[in-house]
C-alpha cells in the first residue's frame, strides 16, 4: 500500500457529518495518524474534530482484510467473462467471498452513477462517456 512518504493527505475528507470540514477536500486538516493492518493501511485523523478513519472509507475495499490488488486481480475478469466459479477456481477464493465483493462493488457502482445521474444531472449517455484515467482509493469529490 502506500508509504508514509507518498500518502497525500490532501486527498482525504472527514468523515464525520458533524465536522466543519466535512467533504472538504485540500483542507490539509488531515493528518496520518498511524499504519495498520497486514496491508499497512492509512489511518488518518481529522485535526478539527479529532474523528479518525481508514484511507479505504468511502471505497469497496472498506473492511476487507485481503489486499486490494488481490480483490481486484479476481473480480477483473469477471466482467468479460462473466463467471463467479471461474474467478474462484483461478485465485483460490470462495465463491462466497467473491460475491459479497462484486456486491460491494455493484453497491458502490451505484453510488457513483447516481450521484452523476442526480445531483450532477447528467444522461446516462453522458455517465457512460465518462473516462477515469486511473483507479483510485479516493472517492470522488461529491
Amino acid at each position: 500500500m502506500n508509504s508514509n512518504s507518498n500518502l497525500d493527505v490532501s486527498l482525504f475528507w472527514c468523515w464525520q457529518k458533524d465536522c466543519p470540514d466535512f467533504g472538504k477536500k485540500r483542507c490539509r486538516k488531515h493528518s496520518l495518524k498511524e499504519r495498520y493492518g497486514k496491508d499497512n493501511r492509512a489511518l488518518l485523523k481529522c485535526r478539527t474534530c479529532g474523528h479518525c478513519f481508514s484511507e479505504t472509507h468511502g471505497t469497496p475495499f472498506f473492511g476487507l482484510n485481503t489486499p486490494i490488488d488481490e480483490v481486484c486481480r479476481t473480480l477483473a475478469p469477471i466482467p468479460e467473462k462473466g463467471s463467479i466459479r471461474g474467478a474462484a477456481r483461478i485465485s483460490g477464493h470462495d465463491k462466497g467471498t467473491i460475491w459479497k465483493w462484486v456486491d460491494l462493488a455493484d453497491k458502490h457502482c451505484k453510488e457513483v452513477n447516481d450521484y452523476y445521474l442526480k445531483n450532477l444531472r447528467l444522461d446516462r449517455v453522458q455517465v457512460d462517456e465518462l473516462y477515469f484515467p486511473s483507479f483510485s482509493l479516493q472517492p470522488p469529490t461529491l
